[in-house]
Parts: structure tokens; C-alpha cells; sequence
């Protein structure tokens, strides 16, 4: 049976119409401006919940992305520690920086060209992902052009350990711990992961956290909590197309990477009145990256943010006031760069007989600084804002209707923002960079009922000043810069669906286009093109299946072929391939404290591969990996 046959066979399941078992909820977002249901969101929202999760079996939170949800992921440059994003066609040269990711309200982007470090986030420990579309600027401002994603961490959960092992040396421990007292929830979280990796590289990570909740009254609560997370990876040069085809595994060098991050978050939240509540949360990050070899360098991060909410509610109208401050400074032997934002936002949503409306507004200040060891500081300032307005329609109990404007901005990271100067050797201000700004409109529906949910969202995206890297063929000249008109459109569609007491089927589709309007750069030789690296179809299908002790998941990713990373002008001989993986995921419950689990990936051997240009392939996901275990509670 090849992959397009269980394709057909999970498409055609979804066609049947049986008894349906488990009941399909209609679930609480909680990283908007104010709590809101699925069904009444004013704006195209996917929900992923921890038994979700769980029944994915993923190792990692790259994995549940990009089998389970529209976000696509791929390591970069094969690094499978820190990958790149790419929601709603921005490609992935570029897209992790048009999307704002956050853990339980901390931002996780970088203020350089580096994606968000989510390694060091323990799968085991996230209680619910939210991934918001096209609606965030208000609430999450720089570089929420696509949207955000928002990781909702567990609060309290039950002791457990868990194990695995399997093919090229994997290996996996957990353990959790909590204890719930009268008022004090204790936890404490431990994990280890290994692998000889593909290519023989080599891979390790360790995440380890301590965390309280201490309720002193009935309406305050604070919070504490430590985290330390540490991973060490060699990750393979790219290879040709001929010993893609005919030598995979080809050892063509390596790079070495050491990553750590150290992270203390401390909250409140204290309810002034019955309709008046206060959240607090400070953020305090000290994060290292070294690069071993072959090029050794090290780059040290101290990341602090404070985000105050004061939020006034009642049975109708509700009104949030925030304000924002994060401190960003990245330290090298030879200067010290930062990005500093500062941020005010207010949101307000009134809800009448059958409908609901939401309107925003954010103003931000962004703050650059450049110190050399030796030579002249450097300061330069942007303000920028971003408003959003959203209306809902109930058509019925299990229906409704959305129309959403966002107009959001990208300020540039200090990678964008400073050029180096061949005839100084020095950082310089880059005056061919710009911040990006995008107007998005999108219209949706949401059919949500015990036995099928359904979603469906169309949306358009006009942008100025896209951020992008020119490549001129010459490092000497090559630079960061803008493309001057761009647009964006497209179909997002979720359906999951209980056929039965046994089975239930869910498919994600997304049909993106992104096309290049008018760029000066390259004498307008990228007018009319297609955006690299941007696939037009993505599908993820999802076979699930219960019996008594027994579940299991059948799934299969797919992604059209697209213009390799570097290929503005849509002429390279060759293109980024299709990617095809599919996935059995087994889980066998022994009793209410133990279960055994296993997993299968890309079990038909399918080829993958990331194309910059040609005969420059970046091997992934290229061959069946297999593991088995067990999750002890207690």
C-alpha cells in the first residue's frame, strides 16, 4: 500500500456517516485579548489540546506542528534543534519572524536572524497549543503578521515516568512531579534525549524546570517558576541532487552547535472586583549559542519582559488595557546589539443577541543600539502600530460566521537592521532596510458539534516592505532588504470527524499563493514571481482508531513542490521536492497506571529534502525511524 493509497482511503472515510462516539468540544482559547470560545472567536483560530498531543506520540513539538496542525515545520539548514516556521505562505527563509510564539504569555523570538529555540519546551508538559491566524497584532504586535502561536503549559498533572527507546540510538527518560497542597501546587519536571541522528550526526537534549502556585486568598494567585534547558547537536552540510538521488547519506562535513537557555518567570494576577482583574508577568532569559565548528563563535542572549494587563469584564462588553516592555541584547567578542519594544494596547469586545464585536488598537516603540568593542555606539528608533477588527455571527448553536481586519508590522532584528562594511570590518546601520506592514482580511466559518468540527477560512494579505535576503551571487554585496509590494491569499480548511464508536478521521488543508507584486532590487526581475520556498498545497490526514485498551493514529503529511529557498527569479533548474511522510503511531494501556507506546515515522521511506538553490539539499526525514515504550503513573 503506497502513501496516495491510505491518502484515498483516509479521504474517503470522511465521506461516511456512522454513530459517533466521543463527543467533539467546543473549546476556550485563552491566549486572545479575553477568553472566548472557538465558536465565538472573530477570527480563524486552531486548538490542540494535551490528549491530542498525546495521541500523536510526536518527540517534539517540530514534529506535532508540522504532522498535526497549518504550521509548517523544517529543521534549519538540518539543525533539528531550531527550525523554521511557516504559517500562511511567508516561506521558510523567513516565516518563523512573521509569527510570534509564545509559552505562557513569554515571547520566544529572537531579536536576530535565529528562530525561536522551542526545544526547550517539553512536549510532555504543554496542556494546550493555540494557534491564532491573521488576528494578533494587537495583542502580540512585532512580527505577528501571520499570526501567533500560543503554548499554554500545564499547571498541575500526575506523577509520572516515561521511557523509550529505538532506531539510531534513541533514547528518551522523563520525569514529572507535582503535589497539590491546600493552597501551594508544587511541580517539578526532569527529561533526557539522545540520537546518533541521520547522516551518523550526533544529537542530545536535557530540559529540566521547578514551578509553584501559591493561591494566598481567594482572589490573588502568584507564580514562580525556573527553567534550564541545554542541547548539543551536529548537523550535516547540504549535498548535490546526484547523491541525493544515489548517496543520501553522503558525509559531506559538519557543523557543531551548543545551545542553552535559562529562564525564571514570575506572576500575578489579582482580581480587583468581580469584573476587574490584574495580570502581571515578568520574564527574566539568559541564553547561550555556541558554534563549535567548523566557524567557532559564541553569541550570549539576555532576553527581559514585563507584560501588565488590567482586564474589566461584564456579561456584555469586555475591555483589556496593556502595556509591553521587552529588553533584548545579544553579546559577541567584538559588540553588543540590542532590540528594545515598548508597547501600549487596548482591546474592547461587546456581544449582542446573536453577535459579538472586537476592535484593537497597539502602538509601538522600537529601540535599536549597536556597541562595538571599539569605534562609535549607534542608536536608532521606529514607532509603529497595529490595529484589528473583528465581528462574529452566530447562525445557531453550533455555527457561526467571522470577518476579521488586522493590520500588523514587522519591525527588522538587528541582523536585518546592521550591515557589515567591507572597507571598516565593522557593523554599520543598513539603510536599504525597512519595517514591513500587512493588511489582512479574512472571512471564515465554524461548524462545531458532538460529532464533527469544522472550519473553514479564506483570507487575503497585502504587504509593503516584505523582508527578505537578497542574494546577488556575491556574499560582497548580498543584503537584507525589502520587497516592495507583495500579496498573499488563500483556503484554510480543518475537518475532524467521529465515524464511529472505533474510528474518527480529521484532514488540515491549506492552499497558499505568494506572489511578488513590484521589487527594485533585482531590476524588477522578481516582479510577478512566486515566493520560494512556499508550497500551494499542504494536507495533513488523521486516521484514529480505539478498541478497548488499543488507539492508534495513521497520519500522512504532505507538501507540493515550490521554488527552492533562493529561487526569487523562479528559474533555478532545480525545485524544492514534495514532501510525503506518513506516520503509525500505537498506544496499548495496560492499566490506569501504565500504558506502552510506539511509533513509526515515514514508514514508505520517502525522500525529503530542503532546497536552497541548485545542487544545495539539505537531507531531512529521509528514511523509516522507529520507537517503542512506556509511561508509568503514580
Amino acid at each position: 500500500m503506497t502513501f496516495k493509497s491510505l491518502s484515498l482511503i483516509t479521504a474517503t472515510l470522511l465521506l461516511t456517516t456512522p454513530n459517533y462516539a466521543e463527543e467533539l468540544e467546543n473549546i476556550t482559547i485563552t491566549s486572545t485579548s479575553f477568553e472566548i470560545s472557538e465558536l465565538d472567536a472573530p477570527s480563524s483560530v486552531d486548538v490542540y489540546t494535551h490528549d491530542d498531543i498525546e495521541a500523536s506520540n510526536s518527540d517534539d513539538i517540530f514534529q506535532f506542528l508540522n504532522e498535526q496542525t497549518s504550521v509548517t515545520s523544517m529543521p534549519s539548514y538540518s539543525n533539528p534543534f531550531i527550525q523554521n516556521l511557516d504559517l500562511r505562505g511567508y516561506g521558510l527563509a523567513n516565516g518563523y519572524q512573521n509569527i510570534v510564539i509564545t509559552v505562557d504569555g513569554r515571547r520566544m523570538n529572537n531579536i536576530d536572524n535565529v528562530p525561536q529555540l522551542l526545544s526547550a519546551i517539553p512536549l510532555e508538559d504543554i496542556e494546550q497549543i493555540e494557534i491564532l491566524k491573521g488576528g494578533s497584532s494587537v495583542r502580540y504586535g512585532d512580527g505577528a503578521n501571520a499570526g501567533s502561536i500560543n503554548i499554554i503549559t500545564k499547571t498541575n498533572s500526575k506523577n509520572y515516568v516515561k521511557s523509550y527507546m529505538g532506531s539510531q540510538g534513541r533514547k528518551f527518560g522523563a520525569i514529572n512531579l507535582s503535589h497539590q497542597f491546600d493552597n501551594l501546587i508544587v511541580k517539578g519536571y526532569m527529561d533526557y534525549f539522545k540520537s546518533d541522528g541521520l547522516k551518523q550526526d550526533e544529537r542530545y537534549s536535557k530540559n529540566k524546570f521547578v514551578s509553584m502556585k501559591y493561591f494566598p486568598t481567594d482572589t490573588l494567585e502568584l507564580s514562580l517558576k525556573r527553567s534550564f534547558a541545554k542541547m548539543q547537536t551536529k548537523y550535516p552540510n547540504p549535498i548535490t541532487l546526484d547523491d541525493f538521488n544515489n548517496n543520501i547519506e553522503k558525509d559531506n562535513g559538519f557543523n557543531e552547535q551548543y545551545l542553552s537557555s535559562y529562564v525564571t518567570s514570575m506572576g500575578l494576577t489579582y482580581d480587583i472586583t468581580p469584573n476587574l482583574s490584574l495580570d502581571l508577568n515578568y520574564n527574566d532569559e539568559n541564553k547561550k549559542s555556541e558554534y563549535i565548528s567548523p566557524y567557532p563563535a559564541v553569541f550570549h542572549y539576555k532576553y527581559k519582559s514585563l507584560v501588565s494587563q488590567l482586564k474589566y469584564t461584564n456579561e456584555q462588553t469586555k475591555i483589556l488595557l496593556g502595556f509591553e516592555l521587552f529588553n533584548g541584547d545579544r553579546q559577541s567578542t567584538t559588540d553588543t546589539t540590542s532590540k528594545d519594544n515598548q508597547a501600549f494596547f487596548i482591546s474592547a469586545a461587546h456581544t449582542y443577541d446573536k453577535s459579538s464585536i472586537n476592535i484593537g488598537a497597539r502602538y509601538e516603540k522600537v529601540t535599536y543600539n549597536h556597541t562595538p568593542t571599539s569605534g562609535a555606539d549607534f542608536d536608532q528608533k521606529e514607532s509603529l502600530q497595529g490595529y484589528n477588527l473583528g465581528y462574529n455571527y452566530k447562525l445557531n448553536n453550533t455555527q457561526s460566521l467571522f470577518v476579521n481586519f488586522d493590520r500588523a508590522y514587522q519591525a527588522p532584528n538587528i541582523d536585518n537592521f546592521f550591515a557589515f562594511n567591507w572597507s571598516t570590518f565593522a557593523l554599520d546601520f543598513n539603510p536599504d532596510i525597512k519595517p514591513m506592514k500587512t493588511d489582512t482580511l479574512s472571512v471564515g466559518l465554524n461548524a462545531i458539534d458532538p460529532k464533527n468540527k469544522l472550519k473553514i477560512t479564506l483570507f487575503g494579505t497585502k504587504l509593503k516592505d516584505e523582508i527578505y535576503y537578497y542574494n546577488s551571487g556575491s556574499w560582497l554585496t548580498s543584503i537584507n532588504t525589502n520587497i516592495d509590494k507583495s500579496y498573499k491569499y488563500g483556503l484554510e480548511l480543518f475537518d475532524k470527524y467521529n465515524i464511529n464508536e472505533n474510528f474518527y478521521t480529521s484532514v488540515n488543508y491549506r492552499y497558499v499563493i505568494a506572489k511578488i507584486d513590484s521589487e527594485d532590487e533585482a531590476d524588477h526581475a522578481y516582479d510577478g514571481k512566486y515566493l520560494p520556498g512556499v508550497s500551494k498545497h499542504n494536507v495533513t490526514l488523521n486516521l484514529g482508531t480505539t478498541f478497548g485498551k488499543f488507539s492508534g493514529v495513521l497520519s500522512h503529511t504532505y507538501k507540493s513542490k515550490a521554488y527552492a529557498s533562493d529561487d526569487f527569479e523562479n528559474n533555478f533548474s532545480q525545485k524544492q521536492k514534495a514532501y510525503n511522510s506518513t506516520n503509525l503511531s500505537l498506544k496499548y494501556t495496560l492499566s490506569q497506571y501504565a500504558e506502552l507506546f510506539a511509533k513509526a515515522e515515514n514508514i514508505f521511506d520517502q525522500k525529503n529534502g530542503i532546497w536552497i538553490s541548485d545542487d544545495v539539499i539539505y537531507p531531512i526525514n529521509f528514511e523509516t525511524i522507529y520507537y517503542a515504550g512506556i509511561k508509568v503513573k503514580f
